[in-house]
């Protein structure tokens, strides 16, 4: 009976679906693939842009008012040190040197010890007014070092940031492709399908004729054609949870 159909065409068909869900999912799982590597490389470059951000704001902070002229006032008391301990060596070694001989009278010694300590005195005034003329220029100088740290450790991570990212657009082209083994595998079960559709209707004849001498029915009948195609539709149960394993298999 003309659109009954056979057992091989019934498994041709199967193998025909089969291989298309297997080429479907093979092109879902690249797709997810893809978008995870996405995602992955998204997270990379935020993570980057956070620790450049960080970095300026790190930098940032330590130009707050109340900082500056903390350090600045380090500055200025470190120079001044600086610049005072030499006069303090120097006036030691010459008052060493320039002892009177024999004996001086108080009020030599005394006016000896006040020109020491006026000389001393005004070493500590100059120093300290040298100390913080200067600390500014040095504290602008160390705020400009910081900067060009700063900037050389940005520039730095958007050249990470860089490589990465064209790294990861090779991965995710990559990622992005469909599995080349399921693809082929799908593919062959659809060629096989085919060519079974093609050429397996040529035994519909043989079928009824042999269900026909099975239930002693007339081979051309109506009812000979319904048997054959019950008996076709049992025959491939098996085959039918044979390729839904598969699938189930490759899916996993």
């Amino acid at each position: 009976m003309a659109g009954v159909l056979t057992a091989t065409q019934m498994a041709a068909l199967a193998a025909m679906v089969a291989g298309s869900y297997m080429q479907y999912q093979a092109n879902v799982d690249a797709a997810d693939r893809q978008q995870q590597a996405i995602r992955t490389s998204l997270e990379r470059q935020s993570e980057l842009q956070k620790q450049a951000e960080q970095k300026a704001l790190d930098t940032a902070a330590k130009f707050a008012p109340g900082d500056r002229a903390k350090e600045r006032a380090a500055i200025e008391q470190q120079l001044t040190q600086e610049l005072i301990a030499p006069v303090n060596e120097s006036q030691a070694i010459r008052s060493a040197q320039a002892t009177t001989q024999g004996d001086v009278s108080d009020d030599y010694s005394t006016a000896k010890a006040t020109a020491t300590a006026n000389s001393l005195k005004s070493a500590e005034q100059l120093a300290r007014l040298l100390g913080k003329t200067t600390s500014a220029n040095r504290l602008r100088m160390n705020e400009g070092v910081r900067l060009m740290d700063t900037g050389q450790a940005i520039d730095q991570l958007n050249g990470f940031s860089r490589g990465q990212q064209a790294a990861d657009n090779i991965g995710i082209q990559v990622a992005g492709r469909p599995d080349a083994e399921q693809m082929f595998m799908g593919s062959l079960l659809q060629t096989a399908g085919s060519a079974g559709m093609m050429y397996g209707g040529g035994g519909a004849s043989t079928a009824n004729a042999g269900t026909a001498g099975n239930y002693g029915t007339n081979a051309g009948s109506q009812q000979t054609a319904m048997l054959a195609a019950q008996d076709s539709g049992l025959r491939t149960n098996s085959l039918s949870d044979w390729f839904k394993g598969v699938t189930q298999a490759r899916v996993k």
